[in-house]
């Protein structure tokens, strides 16, 4: 799941929202800061009445939080089938996580018949518009072939995208394909130099292999001196 953002607000960007006179309560700030806990204590059951009317008054940053909150059951009961609808209005504004999200479901066909190819073209409209979670995602796509031709060298492009933005999971994917060899030219320094990056983050997978590689390495220099 495509969390949705950080602990910053987003602006809105609903035509409804820049006609509110000046006093009132804004629906999208007060449900992101009851969501995300800033400024207040967080409250789901509280945010999504804000959430709710921020998101009929066009702003695709709270579709996506109503859509999430469905998906997940917080500050309500879940239904994918009004989850779903809520992504999707938030996709046709292009915001990122909601396209991610849609394209999770389709991916794993949770609350929509399973289709592949409509998730990729869907995680590739997010990748493009810069999330580096849809960014990894696509890239697993190129290079396992789920939803399109197989091309490893597309993959490896957008796990150096995803991973120069930090992504845990594209950091360790690309350490792994320059310690193989895999859509790129081998090469140990830049594999454990992402090893380490996804290791720092926890990610576990990368911490074995990043010890494995270093045991490895440790093994060659050994035998190296002994042939000397």
């Amino acid at each position: 799941m495509n969390a949705p953002g950080t602990n910053t607000l987003k602006q809105a960007k609903g035509t409804g929202l820049a006609s509110m006179s000046k006093g009132k309560e804004d629906p999208s700030e007060m449900g992101q800061q009851l969501f995300y806990g800033v400024g207040k204590k967080r409250s789901y059951v509280r945010a999504l009445p804000y959430l709710l009317q921020a998101a009929k008054l066009n702003d695709p940053h709270c579709q996506n939080l109503v859509g999430y909150c469905y998906d997940l059951g917080l500050g309500t009961e879940k239904d994918l089938r009004r989850a779903m609808l809520w992504y999707r209005k938030a996709a046709r504004y292009d915001d990122k996580e909601a396209l991610g999200n849609l394209a999770l479901h389709y991916e794993k066909g949770e609350g929509v018949k399973a289709n592949p190819r409509k998730a990729f073209s869907l995680y590739q409209r997010a990748a493009e518009l810069g999330d580096a979670w849809a960014q990894c995602n696509l890239a697993v796509a190129y290079l396992e072939g789920v939803g399109t031709r197989q091309d490893l060298a597309e993959g490896v492009k957008w796990l150096q995208r995803s991973a120069r933005q930090g992504n845990a999971k594209a950091q360790y994917n690309l350490g792994v394909a320059y310690r193989d060899g895999e859509g790129v030219r081998q090469n140990s320094r830049q594999a454990r130099s992402w090893l380490e990056r996804a290791a720092k983050q926890g990610h576990k997978k990368a911490i074995r292999a990043l010890k494995s590689l270093n045991l490895m390495t440790a093994s060659r220099r050994r035998t190296d001196t002994q042939d000397g």
